[in-house]
């Protein structure tokens, strides 16, 4: 009888487990919530992305940008609207206001997320164990619940993109495909409204591979599919017919779709990365349950043997497959781009969460000791190098907590070691436990302690003091509207030595932003610019000057 198999002991964890297992909707508002409730607006918003989206926002609120986004008073084509127009339903059906909303929007989407996962798993046909396994596994992973407190929109679109590929598997696990195809489509269409065209590549990329591996494409061109796409493309058409009308045909093929699209996919101008980051970042990011790889027979699965039963029943390949796919098609697909961001690997996590819990129903009481020995030992690893290595952090700001932080990786460490050999459902609540008590020092103490060397609020308001005294505000190579939102008012900027200094001739009282290698390098500065503040900032200083 495997560990997941076997009963609990009567007591609180088998009242707790089958509880959780029996009302998940709660059980996933619950661990969210526990999560996030705390950080709501406890600190600032971080560069870069945070800052510029909600600049996005507050230019979708107050100037109506609401097909076209503007950053810093210009065309933003880099992303879609759908995760804006989110933002505003939570700004328009709840008390929070910005930047509260924001910290919400990312906390939802982080439920809306999970919701997805458990969807697919229960669409799959897998039972309510396994689905809870698998939620707690996604609220126990450290990446993916960072990601909880930081306000971007990848949440909400790898949730839509697993939500399209539950639709596609329900569509071909019958003879009638019914609506579920149009359904399929539409939610692709909303992803690929939120962030871009892998919201219906990576769901068709998926369940083409599926179909062709059972032997059955032909389903593919079904009229129930056909519907589906010219569902998709009706939306997509229309958002692109909204482009024209705002800003102009040329607009939308050079910059949306030629700079933004097809070459950030084919030759990007920046987050270019070799073919193997995935193969790196991926295990660092799905930890701690990528040391599960650790205790299963990997050699047997990529077997000759294995192999060669796998494709003489291909024509019967059920969700155990699809999810093989799905993670498969997705990573290979990814690591092919030459753009890589770390990301865009969130689509894959629901997968592979399934299929480790899926495969922890058949591990032995041994090799399920074995690891939660090797998660207690990266617990205890963390805690120790925190607690003797922590002050050696490369912030250039004191951090507070850290020390109770070591202290609880330790704990939860120790826990883990006592747990062990009780099975894996005791330890996966544990996890989510442990995981959710650790983010309370972090995300009441070192995060809030982080904002001066994350965020550029400081310098912004300091910009936004000197705009209200008459004061014209200037920038020269920053990340594009990293201080808008917290000056209030938009900042010219420039790449050009010659053009910044005749724009400071022309606006006399000026104040400037501006890195400081860049300022070192620029000797012939015009007279009367003074330093009022520098700040290091994820890993750049910047040099704040003024001339009167």
């Amino acid at each position: 009888m495997s560990i997941m198999e076997k009963k609990l002991p009567v007591g609180l964890a088998q009242r707790l487990w089958y509880t959780l297992a029996g009302h998940p909707w709660l059980t996933m508002i619950l661990g969210v919530t526990a999560q996030t409730w705390f950080t709501l607006n406890n600190r600032a918003l971080w560069f870069s992305d945070e800052v510029r989206y909600a600049n996005a926002y507050q230019n979708l609120v107050s100037h109506g940008k609401w097909m076209v986004l503007s950053l810093n008073g210009q065309p933003y084509p880099d992303k879609p609207p759908v995760y804006f127009w989110f933002l505003w339903l939570i700004d328009t059906l709840t008390p929070a206001d910005m930047p509260t909303v924001f910290f919400l929007g990312a906390a939802l989407s982080g439920l809306f997320f999970l919701a997805s996962a458990y969807v697919l798993a229960r669409v799959l046909g897998f039972d309510r164990s396994v689905c809870l396994a698998c939620v707690l596994m996604l609220l126990s992973t450290f990446f993916l619940v960072g990601l909880f407190h930081y306000s971007r929109m990848d949440l909400l679109f790898a949730g839509l993109i697993v939500l399209s590929h539950a639709c596609l598997f329900k569509a071909l696990s019958g003879q009638d495909q019914g609506p579920w195809p149009v359904l399929a489509f539409a939610l692709a269409g909303l992803a690929t409204l939120t962030k871009g065209p892998l919201g219906f590549l990576l769901p068709l990329l998926t369940v083409t591979l599926y179909l062709l591996w059972r032997g059955e494409v032909r389903r593919l061109f079904s009229r129930a599919m056909g519907v589906g796409l010219l569902v998709m493309l009706t939306m997509l058409a229309a958002w692109v017919a909204g482009v024209v009308m705002v800003e102009g045909p040329s607009f939308l093929m050079d910059t949306v779709l030629g700079k933004h699209v097809i070459q950030r996919a084919t030759a990007t101008f920046h987050h270019r990365e070799p073919v193997s980051y995935y193969f790196i970042a991926l295990p660092l990011a799905w930890l701690p349950w990528s040391l599960f790889a650790l205790v299963v027979p990997v050699r047997r699965l990529f077997s000759l043997e294995a192999w060669g039963g796998h494709w003489a029943s291909r024509r019967e390949a059920g969700p155990t497959v699809f999810l093989w796919i799905m993670f498969g098609a997705t990573f290979i697909f990814l690591s092919s781009l030459s753009g890589k961001v770390l990301i865009y690997i969130l689509p894959m996590f629901p997968p592979m969460a399934l299929l480790t819990a899926q495969a922890m129903t058949r591990l032995d009481s041994a090799h399920s000791a074995r690891f939660w020995t090797c998660v207690a030992g990266l617990w205890l690893v963390l805690g120790a190098g925190l607690l003797v290595a922590g002050d050696l952090l490369p912030f250039p700001v004191p951090l507070r907590g850290l020390g109770l932080s070591g202290c609880l990786l330790l704990f939860v460490g120790l826990v883990f070691l006592l747990l062990r050999r009780r099975g894996s459902k005791v330890c996966l609540l544990w996890s989510a436990l442990a995981v959710t008590l650790w983010l309370y020092p972090v995300g009441l103490m070192v995060a809030p302690s982080l904002d001066d060397a994350m965020s550029p609020k400081r310098q912004g308001q300091m910009i936004g003091a000197h705009v209200r005294q008459g004061y014209a505000p200037l920038a020269y190579k920053v990340y594009s509207g990293i201080f808008t939102y917290y000056a209030e008012h938009d900042i010219e900027e420039t790449g050009d030595f010659d053009e910044l200094a005749a724009l400071i001739e022309r606006r006399g009282r000026v104040v400037l932003v501006i890195r400081e290698r860049h300022w070192d390098e620029w000797t012939d500065r015009p007279p009367g610019l003074r330093v009022i503040d520098r700040q290091d900032m994820a890993g750049m200083v910047y040099v704040l000057a003024v001339r009167e």
